[in-house]
């Protein structure tokens, strides 16, 4: 998008920014076994007069041309320690993030959360960033040394997008506390192959690494039954939830 049509868009935007006109959706990761959900994955939602309300895809590429982002990935921090705050007497969900390469990179977010988890009342660690697959294969040295240093204030990390590429050895190296299978690799089970396999690699280097593994898009039943039959524990998708405002979140989510 571009021109007048571009700029008006963006000036809604930063308006909605300042006026925390936006909201945050939430997705329930769940047991394989019972169904539970254990956590939430929080997506952005923007509200527009009318009743339309946008998803990330429709106003993303807006906020990166006209340097937004940071405000609104900010907004979205902040939104998600209040909701946990204000979930603290019904559920002990917790939370899963996405944040931009830029943000999780940025020397100054491990403060950020340690602020926005004080100012609520929540302890950093019921929050978990999810990065990509891609860029955590580019983190080496000092984007080593921030990964860690997120690692020290509590928050989590998720490989987000997990679709084989990264070696253990560079997994091993990463403070990570969950794989998340891609959507497109989840599609592809059973009937491909290849993506079976991935899965299959998913939850073996798990169990080497320790950490959980999150099936990500689940939408069958046959899905669902191929991946109870290899292990995996967690699972997210259209077959167990669709993303939900926490109130409507909270008439369903009992306490763990």
């Amino acid at each position: 998008m571009q021109g007048p049509e571009a700029e008006k868009l963006a000036a809604e935007l930063g308006e909605a920014i300042e006026g925390s006109r936006l909201q945050l959706y939430y997705q329930p990761v769940v047991s394989l076994i019972d169904r539970v959900a254990n956590e939430v994955e929080a997506l952005l939602r923007w509200p527009r007069d009318g009743g339309e309300i946008l998803a990330p895809s429709d106003f993303i590429a807006i906020a990166k041309q006209y340097r937004l982002l940071p405000d609104l990935e900010r907004w979205a921090i902040e939104a998600a320690f209040a909701q946990l705050s204000r979930w603290r007497r019904a559920t002990d969900l917790d939370v899963s993030l996405n944040l931009s390469e830029g943000h999780v990179y940025a020397k100054e977010l491990p403060q950020e959360l340690e602020g926005a988890a004080k100012r609520h009342g929540v302890d950093t660690g019921r929050i978990s960033l999810e990065v990509a697959e891609g860029s955590l294969a580019q983190a080496d040295g000092e984007r080593m040394e921030m990964l860690q240093s997120l690692f020290a204030v509590g928050a989590g990390l998720i490989v987000d997008d997990f679709g084989g590429e990264l070696p253990a050895d560079k997994l091993a190296a990463l403070p990570i506390n969950a794989l998340k299978i891609s959507r497109r690799v989840v599609a592809g089970i059973p009937d491909n192959p290849a993506h079976t396999e991935t899965a299959r690699t998913a939850l073996r280097l798990s169990e080497e690494l320790g950490v959980r593994v999150i099936a990500n898009g689940v939408e069958s039943p046959g899905q669902l039954a191929v991946l109870r039959d290899m292990g995996c524990k967690y699972g997210q998708g259209f077959l167990f939830s669709v993303p939900m405002p926490a109130e409507v979140l909270a008439e369903r989510a009992m306490p763990r």
